[in-house]
């Protein structure tokens, strides 16, 4: 059973895309396979809850291991932490770095295979946007099992409303707090969670009406320039998680020719 070590020399590469569409392709080919995240960073924990979650890899561990070791009898897909790589003998290696339009992955010093990075991948979700702005929750809501592609700020007339916030398929709103008219409008609208600004409770009506529709509601104490400001590099601060972002990664893998390299490397037919 094939062993892969995915590794990169820089934090925030696109590591955790790449290792966990290797482990669903071989999976998918009928392999029975595990996804392992070695400790020694910051991001560890959470790429291993993630690896943990996912039903095409049973029996990953959610916490990062100590201690990576060859298995037996299973296909093993390793993460390891930016600079480390531990040796296992016999082991592939796919090196994952940054590129201008997205990210470069070598398997076995092979060629780059270029996958760009597009709006999805770089989507954000509500962990990211209240980890940026220390933000309160208002109404936990049905916290949304996926990411959003668009941060839209309210616009000033009310008479946009409703269909100025359809023309964004996935999307969480900036509203100041006491916008009534616009926190319903983005609800109606299909906001992923409101994010209010200025720090004040808005009204009670909205409260009633987010529980009810199971959209959760942030508070920013910012006002809504502040907000904005500090919520514009969200989207180069995202981590790959969510059903929306691997079945994209594997899109863009698949067409990059991922996929037939990392067969070729370690002779295993899909």
């Amino acid at each position: 059973m094939p062993t892969i070590v995915v590794t990169s020399d820089e934090a925030g590469a696109g590591k955790t895309g790449i290792a966990t569409v290797l482990a669903r392709h071989f999976a998918y080919a009928g392999l029975p396979t595990r996804l392992v995240r070695a400790a020694g960073d910051e991001r560890a924990a959470l790429d291993a809850a993630w690896f943990g979650s996912l039903d095409f890899v049973p029996g990953s561990a959610s916490a990062p291991s100590e201690a990576v070791a060859a298995p037996s009898g299973e296909c093993v897909v390793i993460e390891t932490s930016a600079g480390a790589t531990p040796n296992i003998e016999g082991a592939t290696t796919v090196s994952v770095s940054r590129s201008e339009m997205g990210v470069a992955v070598m398997v076995d010093g092979g060629d780059d295979i270029r996958i760009p990075i597009d709006r999805t991948l770089a989507g954000f979700d509500m962990e990211d946007i209240q980890r940026i702005l220390a933000a309160e929750v208002l109404v936990e809501g049905e916290a949304p099992d996926t990411t959003c592609d668009h941060l839209v700020i309210a616009p000033i007339g009310s008479d946009a409303g409703e269909p100025y916030f359809r023309r964004f398929s996935t999307f969480a709103c900036i509203v100041r707090f006491d916008r009534t008219d616009m926190h319903l409008a983005a609800i109606k609208g299909g906001a992923s969670f409101l994010v209010l600004t200025g720090g004040r409770r808005p009204m009670d009506y909205l409260f009633d009406v987010a529980n009810a529709q199971g959209v959760p509601v942030l508070l920013s104490m910012n006002d809504t320039e502040n907000t904005v400001i500090a919520l514009e590099g969200v989207f180069d601060q995202t981590r790959f998680h969510g059903l929306r972002k691997t079945d994209r990664m594997v899109e863009l893998a698949t067409t990059a020719g991922l996929f037939k390299a990392i067969d070729s490397a370690t002779a295993v037919s899909a």
